[in-house]
């Protein structure tokens, strides 16, 4: 992955078609909401969420499909930010680009998140093999993107946070951070890039390095968003949520 923290893609996803998802998802979401993540708002768990929860891991195989076709769904006649996403890396990397499968069972791929008044996330690092160690499916991923289409942007605050600095696996275990999230913003350089979104960009970025959205001070965040897996070049991308 090299030295880049991050790339951003404005308008990856036209504005109208922001506006007219959005405005769905966000009545859809609030009205269903059933995430146990206290992070932001959502009607499914992440993966990361169902860590160590059998009965959550259960759900979320099971709405992994009807999930991603009622995003289909509620896209139509556009196609969905996530489709378009995986569609276009499947055409310009050399190995193509598919939905992960864990165990046989087919990940989900595009969770909807609504960031409101006062949401956060602490600083935090995202590494897949991190929270399945000893996996056959993780074992040599190399490193692993975050990625974000975004419907609407806070008026005020709801920065993406990013820092040229990992922490090891000892080193979460040294400093008490569990599953990687929470990491005290003594611990990291004075240095971050700060980006701030706006509606219909999409923005790749390296979750191995530690980040952090800052928090809503105005208005509402609402995203599509998910990870891409990089095995090596020779390898097939791998997307999920």
């Amino acid at each position: 992955m090299g030295s880049t923290l991050a790339v951003r893609i404005p308008k990856f996803y036209e504005t109208d078609r922001c506006k007219y998802l959005s405005n769905i998802l966000s009545n859809s979401v609030k009205n269903e909401s059933t995430s146990s993540g206290k992070i932001y708002i959502s009607d499914v768990d992440s993966f990361w969420n169902t860590l160590d929860k059998p009965e959550l891991r259960k759900s979320y195989f099971n709405t992994a499909i009807p999930t991603m076709r009622r995003l289909r769904k509620f896209s139509f006649p556009y196609a969905s930010p996530t489709d378009l996403l995986r569609l276009e890396l499947d055409e310009i990397w050399p190995s193509g680009a598919s939905i992960m499968h864990l165990g046989g069972k087919t990940m989900l791929f595009g969770i909807t998140r609504i960031w409101q008044l006062g949401f956060e996330a602490l600083p935090h690092q995202d590494v897949l093999w991190r929270e399945i160690p000893n996996s056959n499916e993780t074992k040599d991923q190399i490193s692993q993107l975050g990625v974000n289409v975004y419907l609407s942007s806070a008026d005020l605050g709801g920065e993406l946070e990013l820092w040229n600095y990992s922490f090891s696996d000892e080193e979460c275990v040294r400093y008490g951070v569990k599953g990687s999230y929470g990491f005290s913003r003594s611990l990291l350089p004075n240095n971050s890039l700060v980006i701030k979104p706006e509606a219909g960009d999409l923005i790749m970025f390296n979750t191995t390095k530690v980040h952090a959205i800052r928090k809503i001070l105005q208005g509402e965040r609402i995203t599509i968003s998910g990870f891409v897996g990089y095995w090596g070049m020779d390898k097939p991308l791998k997307c999920w949520s």
